[in-house]
């Protein structure tokens, strides 16, 4: 029983994260896929100001909002963080950091945003994403409350929606604060181990079906600044992967996440149990899947952990 509650569990966090990379309509595909290095503000000393979001629209927010609904974790995260949360009014079912957003109300999950809900905030403005729902967010938009979107898909993205949250809610010292935390963590982390040999790693995501994290995910891109070399670059996105092919590339360490086994079941599955990582006792667990995940200032905690699974002499 226990295990089939977990297979539920990684099987819904498998799904989310696949959709994390599309958008939820062939208009979002094209729109992220032309915009998503485009992302800008134009800097006002006061409303209105416009923005284009990650969608590549150009949204004019005429008053700086008080009352903030935020349709992505991440989002709500970041909002936090720059010193906005006060504001916040309206959060998703999957919310749960800081730990104060948890007595927010709740406007909606993965599955869809609540409109009733959302609109009974009153909110000044919404911050969605490609899951908020393109005819939601046209509802939301007709009743002439603001939509920006933002959904960063690199370290890079994130240092934009920290930009512009900054911008709306008029914090942008506090962001600009945050932007040069988070290098000055990326570069102390990679100077330590850029001259390192290069570590070969497979992140496991799901034993059942082998599902691991390729090219364009956070986790890819945290392995090559911790030193490593991700041996399921080869594949896209979140993807099943060969247990024959993982064999043959042999992977000096393993990740996992918390959610998808213990180190001693890999350890001792087949496959696994015939590679480097698993005879020389080199699996280790992340302790949050959100800290490589979820497109926030944390993400440098996830890079620090696997940097230090990486190349432990390096921290002493």
């Amino acid at each position: 029983m226990k295990k089939w509650i977990k297979n539920i569990v990684v099987f819904i966090i498998v799904a989310v994260l696949s959709l994390s990379l599309v958008s939820c309509s062939q208009t979002t595909k094209e729109k992220a896929s032309t915009n998503a290095n485009s992302v800008k503000t134009e800097v006002k000393d006061t409303f209105p100001l416009k923005i284009t979001d990650f969608m590549g629209r150009q949204v004019t927010i005429k008053k700086e909002p008080k009352r903030i609904v935020s349709l992505s974790p991440s989002t709500t995260e970041l909002i936090y963080a720059i010193g906005a949360g006060k504001n916040v009014v309206g959060v998703t079912n999957y919310d749960d950091y800081p730990p104060e957003v948890k007595s927010v109300a709740k406007v909606g999950g993965y599955e869809g945003p609540n409109i009733e809900a959302i609109m009974a905030q009153k909110p000044d403005i919404v911050f969605a994403s490609n899951l908020s729902g393109k005819d939601q967010m046209e509802t939301i938009e007709k009743s002439g409350i603001p939509v920006v979107v933002l959904e960063a898909q690199n370290i890079n993205q994130i240092y934009d929606s920290i930009k512009i949250l900054g911008e709306i809610t008029g914090n942008v010292e506090k962001g600009n604060e945050i932007i040069s935390s988070m290098k000055d963590k990326i570069k102390e982390i990679n100077d330590k181990v850029k001259d390192l040999p290069k570590v070969n790693v497979f992140y496991v995501v799901d034993t059942n079906g082998n599902w691991t994290a390729g090219k364009g995910t956070f986790i890819d891109e945290l392995i090559t600044l911790a030193g490593g070399n991700n041996v399921a670059s080869d594949a896209n996105g979140w993807a099943q992967y060969s247990m024959e092919k993982l064999v043959q590339k042999n992977p000096d360490v393993i990740i996992t996440s918390p959610h998808a086994a213990n180190a001693n079941e890999i350890k001792n599955m087949a496959g696994y149990k015939d590679t480097k990582a698993a005879k020389d006792g080199k699996i280790f667990i992340i302790s949050n899947d959100d800290i490589v995940t979820k497109p926030s200032n944390r993400i440098v905690l996830g890079l620090e952990e696997i940097a230090k699974d990486l190349h432990p002499e390096a921290f002493k």
